[in-house]
């Protein structure tokens, strides 16, 4: 399992495009993907409403894990995503 806590970056937040962006690439990816907040609540990462129900603003921290065969390279395109560097 890969494991790593990242800065939310765009202005809005993970809410709207950023959040669809992310669900399609974990959905695509086939691995099993999970986003905690920093208060422990856990989110599918292939769900739409449970990330968009984390809240997560601009500069929240949070953490992803992402297991699977390429979960190193998922890893990173969906912290890309988070940090408002990658849309899909």
């Amino acid at each position: 399992m890969a494991k790593r806590t990242c800065t939310v970056g765009p202005e809005v937040g993970l809410h709207a495009r950023p959040a669809a962006d992310f669900v399609r690439l974990a959905s695509l990816s086939n691995h099993s993907v999970t986003v905690m907040n920093r208060l422990g609540k856990k989110a599918a990462g292939n769900s739409i409403l449970a990330i968009l129900s984390l809240g997560a603003k601009h500069g929240e921290e949070l953490t992803i894990e992402v297991e699977g065969p390429d979960e190193e390279n998922v890893l990173e395109s969906l912290i890309r995503v988070v940090s408002g560097e990658k849309t899909v």
